[in-house]
């Protein structure tokens, strides 16, 4: 407590410490933020758009969970193409039924495929293309209900016929050769094929020569011809190398003539 003298009068006044000052600041700004927090939810949750229950005997085609779901047919009616020459496996699908389904298909199958009743299963490899799609019927039934669906399927014919079997390893696809061949790739393998025997012929020049400078050789009189032999050698191989890039230019230009 200290006296005050203002305009003249003297009087009491109760003074308070700094720190009740800041105390009551940061009560009233928290009590200001609590206060503007609540006003805004409040607006919040008065425009969000309230939602009303569907009735239950709403005509959406809703169904109970004890109504059974109808059979039908899941399987597209484009069904997957299938390519000459490739294995083709396509699974018949279908949503709904009640018991063991049956399945059949109308209509004939390419060449090289065939149905499996009890797998419902099309597979087989195709063995030839088909100008135009063929119009197939898929049936199904569950002995209660019946659905059915009309299919087509298109076999396309490859114009990439020249492929390595792969009977001995049926997961990995064929390798296409034609195609690389016509890019320029058989250059390639012809060149480092003429460069690795030339190189081994070199090598097998170097150590006969050897041989005949050691004198293991020297009686038989073979030393004297090691150089004439492999140049000879050496001609070979260039001239079957020369015929072999001929040939396949000229395989080329057929193919693609």
């Amino acid at each position: 407590m200290r006296r005050s003298r203002r305009h003249g009068h003297g009087g009491m006044e109760f003074g308070g410490s700094g720190e009740d000052s800041f105390v009551a600041v940061v009560v009233t700004k928290l009590t200001g933020a609590l206060l503007f927090i609540l006003l805004l939810t409040m607006v919040i949750m008065a425009l969000l758009p309230k939602t009303v229950p569907a009735p239950a005997d709403a005509s959406n085609g809703a169904r109970s969970k004890d109504e059974p779901v109808p059979l039908a047919i899941a399987t597209p009616e484009s069904l997957p193409e299938a390519i000459a020459g490739r294995p083709y496996v396509l699974a018949l699908a279908a949503s709904g039924g009640r018991g063991p389904l049956r399945w059949a298909v109308d209509g004939p199958l390419p060449d090289g495929l065939h149905f499996d009743p009890d797998s419902a299963l099309v597979e087989g490899t195709p063995t030839k293309g088909t100008p135009d799609p063929v119009p197939l019927l898929l049936r199904v039934s569950d002995g209660e209900d019946r659905a059915f669906r009309h299919a087509r399927l298109v076999v396309y014919q490859s114009d990439k016929p020249l492929t390595t079997p792969s009977k001995w390893k049926p997961n990995l696809p064929p390798i296409p050769w034609r195609a690389w061949l016509e890019q320029g790739f058989g250059f390639l393998v012809l060149w480092l094929v003429h460069v690795v025997s030339l190189n081994s012929l070199g090598g097998f020049e170097r150590w006969s020569q050897a041989r005949s400078e050691t004198g293991l050789d020297a009686e038989s009189g073979r030393g004297a011809g090691v150089r004439r032999r492999f140049a000879a050698y050496r001609l070979v191989v260039r001239l079957a190398s020369l015929a072999a890039f001929a040939g396949l230019a000229v395989w080329i230009w057929h193919t693609r003539a």
